[in-house]
């Protein structure tokens, strides 16, 4: 398999999805790529991440001003809205559909999986790097001291998400009951539902943990945010900042030790969210449950039972691997579903990715073979699309999807 076609696979999908301009309603240029130009025209958090770790591979430049325009909105207390309308004016008709709740016109008031260290850190290992490092790592510091100040009430060292959305995971079957959506049809309302409840109260974080009507400690998530934790550390002991380094390497140490106490299951070997004060588990089966194999630290034998799960062709060992929900579990669709509610059983580059790197972490080198070649499978039979059926790769969701050149770096 020639390395050759998929850089230039990447390197045209990042071209097509390229937004650049200037944003008169911030005085900003811009310069980013966006998930389909067809379908999501603006820059979501995560997905410009995982956009900057791609274009690291082919134009470290670009990378480097994905992330620019990924913080250059950065609000007053740190916080990184999941959405920047960069250019709203072009797309008030799609903007209107959108189930988002907003800090102002052009930023919402939600977040994302906290992957921003990890971008910095592929940007910063592929190009002049320290130049870059010094002048991004003051917000990346600004925005993980939001998360550990805002998102972390009871102090136990896992944030918290107030919608299904901020996971990234939006319509997971995980979440339906916990929401209140009577069946996926219902999804909507209930969403609406919730989000009156928070407007009644103006938003403020303090008063939405108090109502205590969807609070998660997810464990995709805090998986992500450890590892992050770890990697802004080094990033900050890299330039000298030893103290600051110790402060987030002890954040992602407390927070490791309650995500092994509070959401491992040692009866079914999965990793399960919490909800609400009481931290119930969210019982269903969802590849988030098994995300603490990226973690390098984590104990080889409850890596050896997430990797049980993941080979288990009941549940995750499928052709096309790795689908989003057990396929054995009852919420499991495999296709696209209509009105594109996502998450809920196909594949998923990006997880891919995550999981892939786990493996190598815990030597299983040949399960992170299997999974990089079918998905570089999956790109050279459909090109990069937004996931695909786990059984037969029929691509579903948005076409072009950008975040798919991910799999540049497995």
């Amino acid at each position: 398999m020639s390395e050759g076609w998929l850089v230039d696979a990447v390197e045209g999908v990042l071209s097509r999805n390229r937004q650049q301009g200037h944003a008169e309603w911030c005085g900003l240029d811009y310069d980013f790529v966006c998930p389909s130009s067809e379908t999501y025209p603006f820059q979501w958090f995560w997905d410009s991440c995982f956009h900057a770790i791609a274009l690291a591979h082919v134009d470290v430049e670009r990378a480097e001003s994905e992330l620019t325009s990924l913080v250059a909105n950065q609000h007053d207390d740190g916080f990184i809205s999941h959405i920047t309308f960069w250019q709203r004016e072009r797309y008030e008709e799609s903007v209107a559909n959108y189930a988002i709740a907003l800090r102002n016109r052009w930023l919402t008031d939600e977040m994302q999986p906290p992957l921003l260290a990890e971008a910095i850190e592929a940007v910063t290992s592929r190009g002049p790097g320290d130049e870059f490092l010094r002048e991004i790592l003051p917000s990346a510091v600004r925005f993980y001291d939001w998360l550990d100040r805002v998102r972390d009430p009871d102090g136990d060292g896992l944030v918290a998400v107030v919608h299904p959305d901020e996971t990234g995971l939006d319509h997971s079957p995980k979440f339906q009951e916990y929401l209140g959506a009577s069946s996926l049809g219902d999804w909507t309302d209930a969403w609406y539902r919730l989000a009156s409840r928070y407007d009644e109260v103006d938003r403020v974080t303090e008063a939405i943990f108090d109502l205590d009507a969807f609070v998660v400690e997810d464990v995709m998530v805090n998986t992500i945010y450890i590892e992050n934790l770890r990697v802004l550390a080094s990033q900050l002991e890299r330039t000298g900042d030893e103290s600051s380094a110790h402060r987030f390497r002890s954040r992602a140490d407390r927070a490791m030790a309650s995500l092994l106490d509070k959401c491992w299951d040692p009866e079914r070997g999965l990793f399960l969210d919490l909800s609400g004060s009481d931290e119930n588990w969210l019982s269903t089966n969802t590849v988030s449950s098994l995300f603490p194999i990226v973690l390098a630290d984590l104990d080889e034998t409850t890596a050896d039972r997430l990797i049980a799960h993941l080979t288990n062709k009941e549940e995750y060992w499928t052709e096309y691997p790795v689908p989003s929900v057990a396929i054995n579990e009852v919420g499991f669709s495999p296709d696209q579903l209509p009105g594109n509610p996502v998450w809920r059983g196909p594949t998923w580059l990006n997880a891919n990715w995550y999981l892939a790197r786990g493996l190598r972490r815990h030597g299983r080198h040949d399960l992170a073979d299997t999974i990089r070649d079918r998905s570089l499978d999956l790109i050279r039979e459909h090109g990069f699309r937004e996931y695909h059926n786990p059984f037969d790769g029929t691509p579903g969701g948005a076409p072009d999807f950008s975040w798919s050149a991910i799999a540049i770096d497995m």
